[in-house]
């Protein structure tokens, strides 16, 4: 997204993905090229890069920005920041829940997360885990699924045998985001008081709540209200994802008047209100 001085859009352009741990480094600038493509000249760039985890992946990050933009100073952030800026103002903590999941605060120290790690070694209560039970399920009780799950199975990959679904999952250069797929239809399953959509809500929002608890206790000062604000797909994927996880971050803190809620503005205005930094901070 490209704005003016007044904030009216000049031009919006998308592509795939570009995390700069996992997406083929030919594959990340061609996407941006991709997404950038027709953009007018810019005097102030931020990109907000999932797979940003060290100054190594920042510098490459910018890197891509200032080949795209060899006139414009650029900066580059963490995914999660551009959610974090797209908040309201009460937020004390954002708890991000795409593909992956995370959750982050803004304080004298800087902006600081916790969880997240990735697929394989975190991401509680993320669309790949919602996803990944959907799909077990089916896998494992193939003549017991709902409808909805198996249709969603069957348009996903194109095939209803274990084999040809195994195979497909291993062979997508995004398997998490492949299994995210099927977190909306694990909803729909949880709606319809289905038993093992139940108990992975349960299951995957207890942890992400964990890890809501640690990083409040690290990270947030005390204080009578805490403000939680939601971003990424799985909380716009089904209403139930929602209200129980609203339910278990009021019990997680008795003490606290806890209000939860979606955040309004998408995270690609936090990664705008970045770039307009770079003017006031000299970044």
């Amino acid at each position: 997204m490209a704005v003016d001085e007044g904030g009216h859009i000049l031009f919006q352009g998308q592509s795939g993905a570009a995390n700069l741990v996992s997406t083929p480094d030919i594959r990340l600038r061609n996407n941006l090229a991709h997404a950038t493509e027709g953009c007018p000249r810019a005097d102030y760039v931020c990109g907000c890069f999932a797979g940003l985890i060290s100054d190594e992946t920042r510098r490459r990050g910018e890197d891509h920005l200032r080949n795209l933009f060899p006139h414009a100073k650029v900066r580059a952030e963490p995914d999660y920041v551009a959610a974090l800026y797209a908040a309201p103002p009460e937020t004390d903590v954002c708890v991000i829940a795409g593909t992956g999941s995370l959750v982050c605060s803004a304080g004298p120290a800087g902006i600081v997360k916790s969880g997240g790690r990735g697929y394989l070694l975190g991401d509680f209560g993320s669309g790949f885990q919602f996803g990944r039970d959907a799909l077990l399920r089916y896998l494992d009780e193939p003549n017991k699924v709902s409808p909805t799950l198996r249709q969603a199975v069957v348009d996903l990959f194109r095939a209803d045998d274990e084999a040809s679904i195994v195979a497909a999952v291993y062979k997508s250069p995004t398997p998490a985001g492949v299994l995210g797929k099927l977190a909306k239809t694990l909803g729909t399953d949880a709606r319809d008081g289905e038993k093992y959509a139940l108990a992975s809500i349960e299951r995957n929002l207890g942890h992400l709540v964990n890890v809501v608890q640690r990083h409040v206790e690290r990270h947030i000062p005390r204080s009578e209200r805490l403000g939680v604000s939601l971003a990424g797909g799985v909380w716009k994927a089904a209403a139930i994802f929602r209200e129980r996880f609203a339910e278990l971050i009021v019990e997680a803190f008795p003490d606290r008047e806890v209000t939860v809620s979606r955040i309004t503005r998408p995270p690609l205005q936090g990664a705008v209100e970045l770039a307009k930094e770079i003017s006031t901070i000299g970044h």
